[in-house]
């Protein structure tokens, strides 16, 4: 880290870490302050470099996962994690209490389905079995929203084409099925 990034943490400066992170121009600067948040216990700077491991720039992946691999970021992410999961586990418990007293609980999932699952082999037909989903309606899903999914392709001009659809998926939990909530 930089003296000045250093000096801010020594000085437990949270405010000014957090607007050079957030702010400043350059991506080294913006890492090294959100490392300096992380040492002061700041979990905003740990989910900084968190989302930088999503950057298509090769050296700032580089810095972010050399951060992410010191003690410090373990330490939180393992802290996170905990806090994480007796959340989790405190909502299931809320749910089962919800459904043993006459509430609904629900179970959402999203699946993406290629066009050509969805089409099968004959665009021309009126109609199509989409196995994937009869087996997920079976078991109690409902489709809740669809989302296209489409991608631009070069030939001769640029047109839009079709290449599946993620699907929103809703399921109710039933009490006989109460055990289903332990699924993750």
């Amino acid at each position: 880290m930089t003296a000045q990034i250093d000096e801010l943490v020594k000085m437990r400066d949270i405010e000014t870490l957090y607007e050079l992170m957030t702010e400043d121009e350059e991506w080294l600067v913006q890492l090294e302050a959100a490392e300096g948040l992380v040492k002061l216990g700041d979990r905003r700077g740990y989910e900084f470099l968190i989302t930088a491991t999503a950057s298509d720039d090769e050296e700032i992946l580089e810095v972010a996962r050399e951060i992410l691999a010191s003690p410090e970021l373990t330490r939180m992410k393992n802290e996170i994690e905990a806090e994480l999961e007796r959340e989790r586990l405190a909502s299931i418990e809320s749910a089962r209490k919800r459904i043993q007293t006459g509430g609904k609980v629900f179970r959402y999932k999203m699946v993406y389905l290629p066009a050509a699952t969805l089409m099968g082999d004959d665009p021309l037909r009126d109609e199509y079995n989409v196995p994937t989903l009869d087996n997920h309606g079976l078991q109690g899903w409902e489709v809740v929203t669809i989302i296209p999914q489409r991608r631009s392709m070069l030939v001769n001009t640029i047109d839009d084409h079709f290449t599946g659809a993620y699907f929103l998926l809703k399921k109710e939990i039933l009490p006989h099925e109460s055990a289903e909530l332990d699924n993750k």
